[in-house]
C-alpha cells in the first residue's frame, strides 16, 4: 500500500489538502507541530448522488470507487409499487484518467465523493447527459494552510512521498511557510 507522509515542523497547526489529479483524496483538519500522518494514495472512496424530485430529496446508495469510473444518476419507474427509484449506475469510464458524472433526471444531481463517511468533494451536474469529469492519475498536489497562510503547492508523482511543512527562514521569506518534498 502506498502512503504520502505529511509532517509539520512549524510552531503552528498545519491543515493539509491532498489531490490526485483533480480528485481530493484528503482534507486533514490539522497536524500538530512535530507530528506526522500517513495518507493512503491508492484507497477506495464512495460516491453518493443526491437530487430533489417534487420537493422530495432522494439519495442513492453509496458506490465504492477505486479508479476510473462513469456514474449515471437516473430515476426509474417501479410499476409494481407505483413509485420512482433514484439510483446510480456504475459504467466504465471512457477515459482511463477520469471519474465521469452524468444524469438523466430533470433536476440537478450532486455527486459527493466521500472517504469513511467524510465528504471530500462534490460535483454538480445540471443538464441531462452533460458529462462532468474529475481527472485522476499519477500526479499528487499537496498544499497546507498554516497560521492562516496557504503554502505554495508541492507536486509529485511519487505515491510514497514525504511532505513536511517548515518555517521558511530565508531573508526574503522570513516568517513564511513552505513545503519540503522528498
Amino acid at each position: 500500500m502506498s502512503n504520502i507522509t505529511l509532517g509539520n515542523n512549524t510552531q503552528f497547526i498545519a491543515q493539509y489538502v491532498v489531490l490526485n489529479g483533480e480528485q481530493v483524496v484528503a482534507r486533514i483538519p490539522g497536524i500538530q507541530p512535530g507530528a506526522q500522518l500517513l495518507v493512503p494514495t491508492n484507497d477506495t472512496y464512495q460516491v453518493i448522488a443526491t437530487t430533489v424530485i417534487n420537493g422530495n430529496t432522494y439519495i442513492s446508495a453509496p458506490i465504492d470507487v477505486a479508479g476510473p469510473t462513469n456514474f449515471l444518476a437516473q430515476v426509474v419507474q417501479v410499476p409494481s409499487q407505483g413509485t420512482y427509484e433514484f439510483n446510480v449506475v456504475e459504467l466504465p469510464s471512457t477515459d482511463p484518467n477520469q471519474l465521469q458524472f452524468q444524469k438523466t433526471t430533470i433536476g440537478p444531481v450532486t455527486f459527493t465523493i466521500t472517504k469513511d463517511g467524510v465528504p471530500l468533494q462534490t460535483v454538480v451536474v445540471n443538464d441531462a447527459f452533460q458529462l462532468r469529469t474529475v481527472t485522476i492519475g499519477d500526479t499528487f498536489s499537496i498544499y497546507a494552510v498554516i497560521n492562516g497562510v496557504t503554502t505554495a503547492t508541492a507536486v509529485t508523482t511519487n505515491p510514497n512521498a514525504t511532505v513536511v511543512a517548515i518555517t521558511d527562514t530565508a531573508t526574503l521569506e522570513s516568517g513564511y511557510f513552505s513545503l519540503a518534498l522528498s
